[in-house]
């Protein structure tokens, strides 16, 4: 009876899917996906222009403002927190973009630092080296 319930236990977490709670719509999920790569240049860019980083990853994201302007024209506000290295949050950014005719533009980043950003970056830079 053991051996059967060893062998029950170990097929059902072998063969489970882990399940992740979301806040995000499809609708929002959708929208992040389709800005992704102007998302990412511009996290690319602060951190590479103001910290003199590159790799910073994200997480976390999600949409704080969505005003439809006119027609196909939007301001849309993102909100999504930096990591170095496993997850080690440096802070979260809020980034501001506007999309017109000719394409999406970043109109404001806004960088509000970890609690431990200094000892993350420190650790994270003698690492890299």
């Amino acid at each position: 009876m053991k051996k059967v319930l060893i062998i029950f236990l170990s097929l059902f977490l072998m063969f489970s899917t882990p399940a992740f709670a979301s806040n995000q719509s499809n609708y929002e999920k959708a929208l992040l996906s389709l800005m992704w790569e102007e998302i990412y240049r511009a996290v690319d860019e602060y951190y590479l222009n103001n910290e003199g980083l590159t790799g910073v990853q994200t997480w976390n994201k999600k949409v704080l403002d969505l005003k439809m302007t006119d027609g196909l024209s939007f301001e849309i506000t993102i909100q999504l927190d930096a990591f170095v290295g496993a997850h080690n949050t440096i802070g979260t950014d809020t980034l501001k973009f506007t999309r017109e005719i000719d394409g999406l533009k970043l109109v404001n980043y806004n960088h509000t630092p970890s609690k431990h950003k200094e000892e993350i970056l420190e650790w994270y830079l003698r690492e890299q080296s």
